[in-house]
C-alpha cells in the first residue's frame, strides 16, 4: 500500500499501510460504496491486519478504490487551532496531524476525529480551555487516553479506554481553568452521498 511495488501477500503490514487502507476504506463510503456498517467493520479489520494479504481482500471488491496509488502515507508533523473570543471547527474529511494544540480563550471550539483520515498511529493533542468550552468527538474503533489538570473548570472524559486492536492511539492532554473540555465517543451517521 506503501509502495507500487510487487510485494508479498504474507509479509507483515506496518501502521503505515493500515492508515492507507483506513483512508482508502473512507473513500469508498464517501463514494456510497459501503453502507456505515460495513464502513466500520472493515475499517477495524484494516487497523488490526497483521499482514498484506489482509488488507488487500478489505478492499479488493472496490473497483478504482483499492488500485488507485495515493502514495507514501506521510504524517502531519504538527498543527494549532486558535479560538480566541471566538470559535473554531474541525469537522468532516480533514487529516490529523502527530500534534495538534487547541486553545480556546473565551472562545468555544468542536473537533471531531469520527471521519477524520489519521496520518500517524499516535496522535497528541493538548486542549487548553480558558474561559471556553472545548469538545473531542472521537469514533469507537480509535484507542483513547485522556490525562488533565482543571482549576475551577472542567474536564469531561468519557472516552478512554481500548477500541480496535492496532487502531490509532489518541492521547488528549487536557487543562482547562474556568473552562470545561469534553472528550466523548460517538457513533458515525450514515455519510450522505453527494448528488450528481
Amino acid at each position: 500500500m506503501s509502495s507500487p511495488a510487487p510485494r508479498d501477500a504474507l509479509s507483515r503490514a506496518d501502521n503505515t499501510d493500515r492508515i492507507q487502507v483506513a483512508q482508502l476504506l473512507t473513500d469508498a463510503a464517501a463514494q456510497g460504496r459501503l453502507d456505515l456498517n460495513e464502513y466500520e467493520s472493515r475499517l477495524a479489520r484494516a487497523y488490526s491486519a497483521k499482514t498484506y494479504h489482509e488488507l488487500d481482500r478489505l478492499a479488493s471488491d472496490l473497483p478504482g478504490i483499492a488500485t488507485t496509488p495515493r502514495g507514501a502515507c506521510r504524517a502531519l508533523p504538527k498543527s494549532l487551532v486558535l479560538g480566541i473570543l471566538s470559535s473554531f471547527e474541525r469537522r468532516g474529511r480533514w487529516n490529523v496531524p502527530r500534534k495538534l494544540t487547541l486553545i480556546a480563550l473565551w472562545g468555544n471550539g468542536v473537533v471531531d476525529l469520527r471521519y477524520a483520515d489519521f496520518t500517524s498511529s499516535e496522535v497528541e493533542i493538548k486542549a487548553y480551555s480558558i474561559m471556553g468550552i472545548q469538545s473531542i468527538l472521537a469514533p469507537p474503533e480509535i484507542n483513547v487516553v485522556v490525562e488533565g489538570t482543571k482549576l475551577m473548570g472542567n474536564i469531561e472524559d468519557a472516552a478512554s479506554g481500548s477500541g480496535a486492536s492496532g487502531a490509532p492511539v489518541v492521547t488528549v492532554r487536557c487543562f482547562a481553568l474556568w473552562g470545561g473540555i469534553h472528550i466523548k465517543r460517538k457513533k458515525r451517521r450514515p455519510l450522505a452521498i453527494p448528488a450528481d
